[in-house]
């Protein structure tokens, strides 16, 4: 699945196969992405944590942690931010809108045991989408840099 970068975009694809170690790779590809941009060290770790969330996701619940697959990141660096793409050809989303959790904050037996890397990514990111396209998973994540001044 190629997309076409829009005028004042430049992208980067990168390939790990299924397996939880080879996460990190990604976490740290994108922590230097976040840099480049720039966004602040708080903003490039939430990011960060984002993606490595997305990915173990694909691995563990749409590959069922069998090794030998892809999980494919694009990263895309734009004027207004970063958009990053993971996709997989594991099983399908079951439920993108889960980030409407009910839970006390206060009261750790509270916290769902399933859903909350989903939460997290709604919370942190500023958009997010998800589609089943060609038999592939693509969860798209977008950050946006707030420059001094622009509101």
């Amino acid at each position: 699945m190629t997309m076409a970068p829009k005028e004042d975009e430049r992208s980067v694809r990168l390939i790990i196969e299924s397996r939880l170690d080879n996460v990190f790779l990604l976490g740290l590809s994108v922590q230097a992405f976040c840099r480049s941009i720039p966004l602040d060290d708080v903003a490039a770790y939430q990011v960060e944590l984002c993606v490595v969330e997305a990915v173990n996701n694909a691995i563990r619940h749409g590959y069922d942690s069998e090794p030998g697959h892809e999980v494919e990141l694009i990263v895309s660096l734009h004027r207004g931010g970063i958009t990053l793409r993971v996709c997989d050809g594991g099983r399908p989303l079951e439920n993108m809108d889960n980030a409407d959790m009910n839970f006390d904050e206060e009261d750790l037996d509270s916290l769902p045991e399933r859903g909350m890397g989903l939460f997290l990514i709604h919370t942190v990111m500023d958009e997010v989408s998800y589609e089943r396209l060609g038999g592939r998973n693509i969860l798209t994540m977008s950050k946006f840099v707030h420059r001094e001044g622009s509101g």
